[in-house]
């Protein structure tokens, strides 16, 4: 069939109304068909048209078939690709063509498309080829479709959002009051599920820290489902359990694809289903899950809207969510105002516990609830009061937790004061069962009843039940717990001031009873009726020491006093029988404190002999005097944990009162004895009050025991630590062995002991312990007792006295405690007297040594002269301290001897010889080792009277501290000598020579002889710093003469020059310097400079510049260029330089017309010229080496022009060379910063700043350096 043979109407008539008709069509199904069938008919071809994803499928419209997901032939496939028209000639199977003879057919696919979005793809085929006009209408074909569809699509689209937003403000509407949480998810659901057509809508909730999904409500076929087919689904499971766990919405399909769906029973017809959380602020409130009965897809903009009612639900379920919270709260305060408004009146501590767990039970309505107290001084957490039948039977056998016990939620609460919860007890680590109901406790939760940091309680619930509680009934009941622990502390301290007044009231009977006569056991016995009434008691009773200085012996001496609860006979008994008790008192005596018997502890007397439980409870506490125990007093329950730190400190303070009535009723005792101890100790006071004299004391201590104490024989021994023995000075009642007066530590095992531990020793064999056979005394007829004599920690000496058991009159006289307390009391009184008498023996010693350094120091001030100062001494020495010869050696260190300057002796002939004979070093050994160690040095002479001659081969010197103990030999003769030294330089030494000096006497001997030798090196050190000073005046004089005479070598004043402005600083280390400077005119008229350092400071350096200066003006009248004139200088220097020294130097030759310097440098710091048009600071060239170093020495001449407000700076190495405090060098670097910095007025001025900047740096430190400085500047015309 050709192209002539198609009928083709008025083409644009079709067209237009082709487009009207199109847009007739009520959905995009059937505007696609309507336009298949105009393009048959205008083109005479078979056509299709398929719809193109994702502009189709449209919400709200029947399903369509679309591309690519629906099966396509392959050239549309391809146009909608490529987004162009395709073409392509296909066989045709017999099959599908019946006649057609495997004929070939002409296919066109073209999109439909808007803005280059294919909207369909429009098919068309027939066997007759299309011609370009066909292939033209058909574009425009494909256009008017593509506009059509487009309009059609815009209407669809615009109706459904209008729809779908009043469906959603319907929704929100409808929703929006509704406060309880199912109703509005009944609600909820059906309008979805209704307005939408979906197959079933349901929606679930996740509560804070839930784990699970709670299903809500759900709605099928416009109702509310009454027996859903969901439940609970925990987080992670099924694709409501995915959303919720991760926050994502899923849309699926096609179920039967998807591995997260879980098939439900009761949604048998479930083909595809989406779900959405319902989020606010990122947190998950739930879940919106719809379910479709067909393999839908969710169109985009389905979940638009869905998204929306998504959003408005959790706002909603969040507003109910809040609204229970804020009436549940409000019924929890309203609680909790009930509950601690019932309690707040009641004070008894029992009441008040019992009243809680039935007010909590009714409010809340558990059914396990209990309350334990903590108890920290017992360690114990104690059942008070519960819910349960057996609580009445916990309460009354004491039941408590270890409060230290590593496992039971209860002891962790109580230590920690932190709540627990456990809905699962079997998976809770701390959890141990125990006889608190229930007896299969599946969940608790502990809370502590705190009070400030302090935890008084645990409130206890438990349930039969897993998973009982949340963390809402912790919060409920911590805020129970806060008003029950108030309640709890009012109640205690209710309880704690009653039970302190019944206390108090005990005390005051108690201390009351203690001012009376009664005797001890009444005293006792009310005492034990007291602690009854005040701390829970069974039994108790009191014990006495009856040796209480013998508390460490292995069978302590107690005594059963006073006992209640039991028979004194059990409790001796059980004492008797068993070694843990005795163990168990011997532990509670040993004790400073008191001891609480724990359960595991062995058994005291009082629960044996009443036959207690292995865990009963018992006190113990030492009945202490001081630091003494003379006894102690037990208390104990039946039951365990009935005592802590207040039970402690109550039978302490108990115990304290019974001490102190057995220690009155022993000082009652012991008063009379006391009374004669006092006066026999009175007597020995006055007696030794009077005595001044040593061995008068000592006579009168021997005479006066014996009548005051009635003893036999008594002796004093003084102690000679130095030879480490006692010496027998008086004695009574027997005569000692002949010649028997020295009583070594070393042979005699009494005195060892005595000076070892300076206590009393006790004497069996006076012979061999004592050394002291004529002493008559045997164990039959009495005691020996050797007594220290100790005073402030020192012995000196030893006090014997033997004591006989019975008296001349026949009567008993036993030697007891008290007698031996007076004795000891007696020989610290003769201790005290004997240390007193030292003492003033010692002021009198030292009264002495100053009065003799008193009369030494006159004779040194008085004179003036050397000799005659030594003189004096050395004839005072003999007088005032004793020697029988004084020499005064000088050290003549020049020639290396001791020069014998002064000499005093008995004997005229040793004088002679000693002051006729300087000593050459190492001729006297005693001198050379003093003159080496500058300390006194002392040599034991055998024979007084030895030659001189002798004395220089002595070579058995020692130190002084040597010489104070005395020799074996017992030598008392001594040659000794003294460094005459001030600060570590000896100027001499003293040699002095003694004879039959006793022991005693040395130290004090060598005391005053060091102090003669001081005051003699004084004197010598006096002359010889009048000598230096003398000298020091001469050389100050003539260090000023040579600066008066260097400063005439300076200009005195500088030169003026038209146009120019010159300004110098000069400052000396020393008095006189090695710096100089010069300026002035030569015969040119030109301005001569000059500036210099010689190397080396003081006078050698003044005199070196002045010559240098002198030369230099000098050779400058004769030589005009400036490096002749340091050639010329260097050569006459060199010829007559001594010592090394040499000078650096720079001279200078200004053209004050032409404004040009001309300079040479021999070594000297570069000079600096501060540029006045850049700023910049140059540096001049280097130069040649210092004058005066090497004879033929050449120099550079450099010229340099100055424009107006240049500045020329030479300067010495002084200024550079400045040091501050840390050593730091002002350095170079920083005098340039100064030269820039300064103010440019005048010369005078910038060195004044430059100056000051150097003072500033050096913060006080003196110039290590002389100090020049030199600045030339060319004056601007503008400058005055």
């Amino acid at each position: 069939m050709g192209s002539s043979q198609i009928k083709i109407p008025d083409e644009w008539k079709t067209l237009l109304n082709l487009s009207q008709t199109l847009l007739n069509q009520p959905d995009a199904a059937s505007l696609a068909r309507e336009f298949a069938t105009h393009v048959k008919e205008i083109l005479s071809c078979e056509s299709e048209v398929w719809l193109a994803e994702p502009s189709y499928p449209l919400p709200g419209e029947p399903e369509v078939n679309t591309i690519p997901s629906f099966p396509a032939p392959d050239l549309v496939i391809e146009a909608l690709e490529q987004r162009q028209m395709t073409q392509a000639m296909i066989p045709v199977p017999e099959n599908d063509l019946p006649g057609s003879g495997g004929k070939e057919m002409h296919e066109i696919a073209i999109p439909c498309a808007t803005q280059d979005i294919p909207l369909a793809i429009l098919q068309v085929w027939r066997e007759i080829p299309f011609d370009s006009q066909e292939k033209q209408i058909l574009h425009f074909l494909a256009l008017q479709g593509a506009m059509a569809l487009q309009v059609n699509r815009q209407m669809t689209l615009k109706n459904w959002r209008y729809d779908q937003l009043s469906l959603v403000r319907s929704v929100s509407a409808q929703i929006a009051n509704i406060t309880n949480l199912d109703d509005l998810c009944r609600r909820v659901t059906t309008l979805i599920q209704c307005s939408f057509g979906f197959y079933f809508v349901s929606i679930f909730t996740l509560d804070p820290g839930s784990d699970t999904l709670i299903f809500r409500a759900s709605a099928k076929s416009c109702t509310y489902e009454e027996n859903p087919p969901l439940f609970s689904v925990r987080l992670g499971e099924g694709i409501i359990g995915h959303v919720a766990l991760t926050g994502e919405e899923h849309v699926t399909r096609d179920v039967r694809q998807d591995p997260l769906f879980r098939y439900i029973d009761g949604l048998p017809e479930t083909r595809s289903e989406a779900v959405i959380p319902l989020m606010v602020e990122n947190r998950v409130l739930g879940v919106l899950d719809l379910q479709s009965e067909k393999n839908i897809r969710f169109h985009e903009n389905d979940m638009l809207v869905l998204h929306s009612l998504a959003d408005s639900i959790a706002i909603a379920v969040e507003s109910t969510r809040l609204y229970d919270n804020l009436e549940r709260q409000a019924d929890q305060l309203s609680a909790i105002l009930d509950v601690n408004y019932a309690l707040s009146s009641i004070l008894d501590l029992e009441e008040l516990l019992e009243q809680v767990v039935t007010l909590l039970q009714k409010q809340l309505g558990f059914p396990f609830i209990h309350i334990f107290t903590v108890h920290p001084g017992r360690r114990k957490v104690i059942y008070q009061a519960g819910t349960a039948k057996q609580s009445s039977s916990l309460k009354k056998r004491s039941f408590a937790f270890d409060l230290d016990a590593k496992r039971g939620m209860v002891p962790y609460v109580a230590r920690t004061g932190k709540s627990l919860l456990a809905n699962d007890v079997s998976k809770e680590p701390l959890y141990q069962p125990s006889r608190v109901p229930p007896h299969n406790t599946q969940s608790e939760l502990d809370i502590p009843l705190n009070f400030g940091n302090e935890v008084l309680g645990v409130l206890d619930v438990q349930s039969d039940q897993l998973d009982a509680f949340d963390q809402e009934d912790v919060n409920l009941l911590e805020g129970f717990a806060s008003g029950i622990a108030v309640a709890m502390r009012n109640a205690n301290l209710f309880r704690s001031e009653q039970w302190r007044r019944r206390v108090a009231d005990n005390f005051q009977e108690i201390a009351s009873l203690l001012s009376t006569n009664l005797e001890l056991s009444v005293v006792l016995d009310d005492i034990l009726t007291k602690l009854e009434k005040t701390l829970p008691c069974d039994a108790s009773a009191i014990w006495l020491l009856e040796d209480p200085d013998n508390v460490l012996s292995e069978q302590r001496p107690l005594q059963l006093a006073a006992v209640h609860g039991t028979s004194r006979q059990r409790i001796v008994e059980s004492r008797l029988e068993s070694q843990s008790v005795r163990d168990w008192l011997d532990r509670a005596i040993d004790t400073s404190v008191p001891i609480i018997r724990s359960p595991g502890d062995p058994y005291g007397p009082l629960g044996a002999a009443c036959g207690y439980p292995v865990n009963y409870s018992s006190i113990a506490a030492p009945l202490k005097a001081g630091d003494q125990v003379v006894g102690l007093l037990t208390l104990a329950h039946h039951a365990e944990g009935r005592y802590g730190s207040e039970s402690t400190a109550i039978t302490s303070t108990f115990a304290t009162y019974a001490a102190v009535a057995i220690q009155n009723t022993k000082l009652f005792a012991k008063a009379q004895e006391d009374a004669w101890s006092s006066t026999v100790l009175l007597q020995v006071a006055e007696a030794t009050q009077a005595i001044k004299n040593r061995d008068e004391l000592l006579s009168t201590m021997v005479r006066l025991t014996p009548l005051l104490v009635g003893i036999n024989q008594c002796a004093i021994f003084l102690h000679d630590e130095e030879t480490e023995s006692f010496v027998l000075r008086k004695w009574y009642g027997f005569h000692p062995d002949e010649g028997k007066t020295h009583f070594s530590e070393d042979s005699e095992i009494a005195f060892l002991k005595l000076a070892a531990t300076q206590k009393v020793v006790f004497i069996d064999e006076p012979g061999s312990e004592l050394g002291l056979t004529s002493l008559e005394v045997t164990p039959e007829r009495g005691t020996v007792v050797l007594l220290p004599l100790v005073a402030r920690g020192t012995l000196q000496g030893a006090f014997l006295v033997t004591h006989s058991s019975s008296s001349e009159l026949g009567m008993d006289n036993p030697f007891d405690d008290e007698t031996l307390a007076l004795i000891q009391g007696i020989a610290q009184q003769t201790s005290v007297a004997l240390e007193n008498i030292q003492l003033l023996e010692m002021r009198q010693e030292e009264a002495y040594i100053t009065e003799v350094l008193l009369q030494m120091a006159q004779a040194v001030v008085s004179q003036n002269d050397l000799d005659d100062i030594l003189d004096t001494i050395v004839h005072l020495v003999p007088i005032l301290v004793g020697v029988d010869t004084c020499i005064f050696y000088l050290v003549d260190k020049v020639n290396n001897t001791f020069e014998p300057h002064n000499v005093t002796s008995d004997s005229h002939s040793l004088e002679e010889t000693i002051q006729a004979r300087p000593l050459q070093a190492g001729e006297f050994a005693l001198l050379d080792t003093i003159l080496k160690s500058d300390t006194p040095l002392a040599c034991p002479l055998d024979d007084p009277r030895l030659p001189f001659d002798q004395w220089l081969k002595l070579d058995a010197c020692f130190s002084i501290e040597e010489m104070v103990t005395p020799l074996p030999s017992g030598k008392n003769h001594w040659l000794t000598g003294f460094p005459l030294s001030i600060k570590g330089e000896v100027f001499g030494i003293m040699v002095t020579r003694e004879a039959n000096v006793p022991r005693e006497f040395h130290a004090k001997r060598i005391e005053l002889l060091t102090g003669v030798a001081q005051q003699a090196a004084l004197a010598i050190q006096n002359e010889r710093l009048k000598s230096e000073l003398v000298k020091r005046e001469r050389i100050d004089q003539e260090i000023q003469l040579a600066r008066q005479i260097q400063e005439t070598f300076l200009p005195n004043k500088l030169p003026k020059v038209k146009g120019w402005d010159l300004a110098v600083r000069w400052r000396t280390a020393r008095e006189v310097g090695g710096d100089f400077y010069d300026a002035f005119l030569t015969k040119n008229r030109e301005l001569g400079i000059s500036i210099a350092d010689v190397a080396d400071k003081g006078l050698p350096a003044a005199l070196y510049m002045t010559v240098t200066r002198t030369l230099i003006r000098a050779t400058s009248q004769a030589i005009k260029s400036p490096a002749k004139v340091l050639e010329r200088v260097n050569e006459l220097l060199f010829m007559d330089s001594q010592n090394g020294m040499f000078v650096t130097a720079i001279y200078a030759v200004l053209d004050p017309i032409k404004g040009t310097l001309t300079y040479a440098n021999a070594g000297h710091n570069l000079p600096l010229l501060l540029r006045n048009a850049s700023g910049k600071i140059e540096t001049l060239p280097k130069g040649g080496i210092a004058m005066g170093v090497v004879k033929n020495a050449a120099y550079e001449e450099f010229t340099i022009p100055l424009k107006p407000g240049d500045e020329l700076l030479l300067y010495t190495d002084g200024v550079t060379d400045a040091f501050s405090t840390s050593g730091e060098a002002f350095s170079e670097t920083r005098l340039k910063t100064s030269l820039k910095m300064a103010k440019r007025t005048t010369s005078n001025q910038v060195l004044e700043d430059i100056e000051h900047s150097i003072d500033e740096f050096r913060k006080g430190e003196p110039p290590s350096d002389d100090l020049t400085m030199l600045l030339l500047r060319m004056k601007k015309t503008n400058d005055s």
